[in-house]
């Protein structure tokens, strides 16, 4: 097999034995659509000098500007805000050597490590301050003089997000909850509104046909391919689909398309346990291609705040085997759209039997899981409602 370019990154592609047998390119990036504008001050704030409304001028803080969930939010938020709205102007990262220059090439704005000094002058320079991840108290022990509104974004439904917007009580003065269940138990006593994820499409393009990824991958076609896509981290549970594979019928094989500090471990485990019926790769763009290679798609977290992976496999017409974590029960409907497993794996076993010998309903799953994506789930619409949220805290 030649090793490919401008389709997907497929890095140490293993199946079989577990020895890589190829590699592939990293694509372009997609060019973004969103209009970078002049930035607005604390002076200038509201119109320029003819008197027309500016667009409100975004800053968003974090700790890392990596690959993942909230990086990834952010930039298609981004790509689909009104510019007359609002404009995402920079980026800052607070820990050194934390930001992904291939990430962050996808906003189309800097991406800076700072200082606590820039933090604080991005806070009165700006309209809307976006933050995650960190105690904005750490960098300013007061609400300051001309601060803008500063909003928490909280992506998670743990102790951790809970702490972290505790330490930045100073300064906060809204909170955004990516799921029902993250506001009820993460947000409960802060103002707050919640926003759904949205995805951009763009990211689903496909480069070739089903049957040729999968024969790409080892798979043929009576193969029923279980899928993953997303971090190969602890809370992730990427674990837990290898095990439930060597529980079921040879025919169903496994795709794990990811990253993280666990893949070592995932590859011997799925060498020792079920050789021959799986695939590692890891992908950046195109996704649409290994979402049109699987059957199903399972995210088995143990906690989530609204994972774009099982969206992204809704627009994909997968059916979702999930747990009900984060948004996950606000947004499938159990044996409708998807299937709703405990962490259990005779559970998640006995979900992808169901699926996997009822082809019809697998796909009925699957396309009332895309009209429900199609509805609800584009970025645009999500971007809108924060438009909104920016224009009224602002008008207070």
């Amino acid at each position: 097999m030649h090793p490919e370019a401008g389709n997907y990154t497929a890095e140490s592609f293993v199946s079989h034995s577990g020895s890589p047998t190829s590699t592939a390119a990293v694509s372009a990036d997609a060019a973004s659509s969103a209009q970078l504008l002049p930035e607005a001050t604390s002076a200038d704030r509201g119109q320029d000098s003819s008197g027309q409304s500016l667009p409100l001028s975004i800053v968003h803080i974090g700790p890392c500007f990596t690959r993942g969930g909230a990086e990834q939010q952010l930039i298609d938020l981004a790509r689909f805000l009104d510019p007359s709205r609002a404009v995402l102007t920079k980026c800052l990262v607070t820990e050194s050597q934390m930001i992904d220059p291939q990430v962050a090439a996808d906003v189309a704005c800097p991406v800076l490590n700072a200082t606590a000094e820039d933090i604080r002058q991005a806070l009165t320079e700006h309209d809307i301050i976006l933050f995650w991840g960190l105690e904005l108290d750490r960098f300013c022990e007061d609400r300051l003089e001309g601060q803008g509104v500063c909003i928490y974004l909280a992506h998670g439904d743990s102790h951790w997000t809970r702490d972290l917007m505790l330490g930045s009580t100073a300064c906060l003065d809204y909170t955004v909850a990516v799921s029902q269940r993250v506001a009820e138990t993460t947000c409960y006593d802060f103002p707050t509104d919640v926003i759904l994820n949205g995805v951009d499409t763009a990211r689903l393009a496909t480069t070739r046909s089903r049957n040729e990824v999968r024969k790409r991958y080892g798979f043929g076609p009576d193969d029923f391919v279980v899928g993953y896509l997303g971090r190969f981290s602890p809370e992730k549970r990427p674990e837990l689909l290898i095990q439930a594979l060597a529980e079921l019928p040879s025919h169903f094989k496994l795709l794990l398309v990811g990253w993280g500090p666990l893949k070592p471990q995932l590859l011997e485990q799925a060498n020792d346990t079920i050789p021959n019926r799986y695939a590692f790769a890891t992908g950046s763009s195109y996704l649409g291609d290994f979402y049109n290679a699987m059957d199903a798609f399972c995210l088995v977290s143990v906690q989530e705040g609204f994972a774009l992976v099982f969206l992204e496999a809704m627009f994909s017409g997968l059916p979702v085997i999930a747990t009900p974590v984060g948004a996950v029960p606000e947004v499938i409907e159990n044996n409708a759209s998807g299937v709703i497993v405990n962490g259990d794996v005779h559970a998640i076993v006995d979900a992808l039997k169901r699926v996997g010998s009822n082809p019809r309903w697998s796909r009925a799953m699957g396309e009332e899981a895309r009209q429900y994506a199609l509805c609800n789930g584009h970025a645009r619409t999500m971007a809108v409602k924060y438009e909104d949220l920016f224009e009224r805290m602002t008008r207070k």
